[in-house]
């Protein structure tokens, strides 16, 4: 038989690691869930998503410096409007980095375009490592704490589409009675 506990607490480090590689929110917040039921360990699920969220940004950054002609020739090909980030970047270069990761669809991106910039390798890795643990924070106590709300949630809404389910037949049932009663007619 199939123990779906067992392979989550197995194989789920191993999901928050790879999905925090990437745009990982849905899969932070899902292990912080598990950790609220004790499946997963919170301060394994954080560290796992810091190590994912820091070392595919970092990846991001590097692939950002040495492809940067290839890159800003493909963006511009795409109208990609690269100046405006440029130049956010060029102004606020920590700031940047810090919440770039919070960014709906610069998440993968933003990292590429930090390495086109003249931002240090060390400032970039400091400030990715703190935006890291505070991105790694947030999302893994989201669903931690917002677990038991969810499953509340669901199990309410569990018995209400049993007693919606359950009225709806009971209609269905009297709409039939009552069809019968004026065919006897």
């Amino acid at each position: 038989m199939l123990n779906f506990t067992k392979i989550i607490t197995e194989y789920g480090y191993l999901v928050v690691f790879l999905g925090s590689l990437i745009e990982g929110e849905t899969f932070i917040i899902i292990a912080g869930l598990l950790a609220s039921k004790q499946i997963l360990l919170f301060y394994r699920i954080v560290i796992l998503a810091i190590c994912g969220s820091f070392i595919g940004d970092q990846l991001l950054f590097y692939i950002g410096q040495k492809y940067s002609k290839k890159i800003l020739y493909f963006l511009k090909k795409y109208n990609f409007n690269f100046t405006k980030y440029y130049n956010i970047i060029h102004n606020y270069p920590y700031i940047f980095i810090l919440i770039v990761r919070f960014i709906y669809g610069l998440r993968l991106i933003g990292p590429i375009i930090i390495g086109i910039t003249n931002v240090s390798k060390l400032k970039f890795t400091f400030f990715n490592f703190v935006g890291a643990v505070i991105w790694a924070m947030i999302f893994t106590s989201a669903g931690y704490f917002f677990g038991g709300v969810i499953t509340t949630l669901i199990t309410d809404l569990n018995k209400i589409i049993k007693y919606i389910f359950f009225i709806i037949t009971v209609l269905i049932i009297i709409k039939i009675i009552h069809k019968l009663y004026l065919q006897k007619k």
